[in-house]
């Protein structure tokens, strides 16, 4: 039922056998682990809110933040060459030189990770408790004991990302859209059954026992997809090492991407923290269908990149981004009008948080206009003005924020957040338009 409804309405999108199969083997399984995974966030995020309150939901959420941020940094450039020379050496029967490539980046991300992991606690434990140079607030001693959580999450994308360049998909969105979310509500749900009550602590350490939980599993799957004993190992170090040098400035651009919720943290309470990260949270549900046509367009993009079918890839863009805007409308106006019902589901703490909701939605719904700009840029070689205008809106978000955040609060935040998210897709529309001549936006 829900493939023929799929079908029925990406009738436009679908030109030939290869997008009929691909929407059978790749967009319908994305499409229910993705639609599972967006029901399992608002249940987590629901419960959490409710059990914690938005004084300990902020530390939460801060917390994660912080740790997303040096995972991030060491793992993001690992994670694209994974993707991109898996597929490559595959693709060729080279099975030596991917052989080599995963042992030589399961080397690194350990030593980089566990380097992070350290550093970062050892940093925490002689600057705040040993030499007291520092002070202790409410998210020290979180982040000090979350930084475990590292070495977990980085292995987690690699063996991901592995898994995607094989072509593997539905099993590599398994793990963070389903496993992990799912183990983390059951137990916050049965702990909070069993012991009446939620704690900070108790919090923290579930979410670090899923991530766990979740590496395990992509562990084991790699492990008896993929019988890696029986490979000779080849390297190319310098082709490796080149590559990832040259994805440096987007990993560390990439990095700051929650710059947002740490800026709020550090102007303001842990409380505002939390209501601007459940506000953050609910206004996510509007890039579901953007979410879900990337993946519909994404090859196509590649294929139709020729200047024989320019006018093709054209119609196919302006076509998609208007099926996404008309999908996307009907949330938008629920989240708007109803943004104050939605807040006090996490509680009537949360309420106030329902302007810094309507911020984020105004801003994410001109971006959805502006089309698929990122995996344009990606996908026909301009990833770099990518980059570049990530960093000029990371300054801005800085800017906005020390200006806006002290005066404002959460909504400062959020204004400072849409407007930064708006620069940086309105000036790579504007450079895809000057370097391709394709427009991706909703007028075509």
């Amino acid at each position: 039922m829900i493939k023929n409804l799929l079908e029925t309405l990406l009738r436009p999108l679908i030109k030939n056998e290869e997008d009929r199969a691909r929407l059978s083997t790749v967009i319908l399984p994305s499409f229910l682990v993705r639609s599972g995974y967006y029901l399992l966030a608002a249940l987590i995020t629901i419960v959490l809110t409710r059990t914690l309150g938005p004084g300990r939901y902020g530390i939460y959420s801060l917390t994660a933040a912080y740790i997303f941020t040096l995972m991030n940094f060491a793992s993001y450039g690992f994670e694209i060459t994974a993707v991109r020379f898996t597929s490559t050496y595959l693709s060729k029967n080279e099975k030596g030189l991917w052989k080599g490539l995963y042992d030589w980046s399961f080397r690194a991300l350990l030593v980089i990770s566990s380097a992070l992991t350290g550093g970062t606690a050892l940093y925490l434990w002689l600057s705040v408790y040993l030499f007291q140079f520092a002070p202790k607030t409410a998210y020290t001693l979180p982040l000090l004991v979350s930084c475990c959580i590292i070495p977990f999450y980085t292995f987690i994308n690699f063996y991901t990302n592995l898994l995607r360049g094989q072509n593997k998909l539905l099993i590599s969105f398994l793990t963070d859209n389903t496993v992990k979310p799912l183990f983390l509500l059951i137990t916050l749900v049965v702990f909070r059954l069993i012991v009446g009550q939620m704690s900070l602590p108790a919090a923290i350490g579930l979410n670090i026992l899923s991530f766990v939980v979740a590496f395990v599993f992509i562990f084991m799957i790699f492990r008896r997809m993929n019988n890696m004993k029986e490979i000779q190992a080849e390297y190319d170090k310098k082709t490796w090492k080149k590559f990832v040098s040259s994805l440096f400035l987007l990993t560390c651009v990439s990095s700051l991407s929650r710059l947002d919720v740490i800026m709020l943290g550090s102007l303001k309470d842990a409380a505002q923290v939390g209501i601007y990260y459940a506000a953050e949270r609910y206004g996510a549900f509007l890039l579901f269908f953007l979410y879900v046509m990337n993946m519909i367009i994404q090859p196509s993009i590649a294929r139709l990149n020729t200047p024989e079918d320019k006018e093709k890839l054209q119609r196919m863009i302006t076509r998609t981004i208007r099926w996404v805007m008309l999908f996307s409308l009907p949330v938008f106006i629920i989240l708007i009008l109803f943004s104050g019902q939605i807040m006090r589901v996490s509680g009537s703490e949360f309420s106030p948080g329902k302007i810094a909701l309507v911020i984020i939605c105004c801003g994410q719904l001109i971006n959805i206009g502006f089309g698929p700009v990122v995996n344009f840029a990606l996908m026909t070689g301009n990833e770099k003005y990518n980059a570049i205008y990530m960093a000029i809106g990371i300054l801005i978000n800085i800017a906005l924020n020390l200006i806006l955040t002290p005066r404002m609060g959460l909504n400062g935040t959020a204004i400072a957040t849409a407007s930064s998210l708006v620069f940086w897709n309105a000036a790579l529309f504007y450079t895809i338009k000057k370097k391709t001549g394709i427009r991706t936006w909703i007028f075509g």
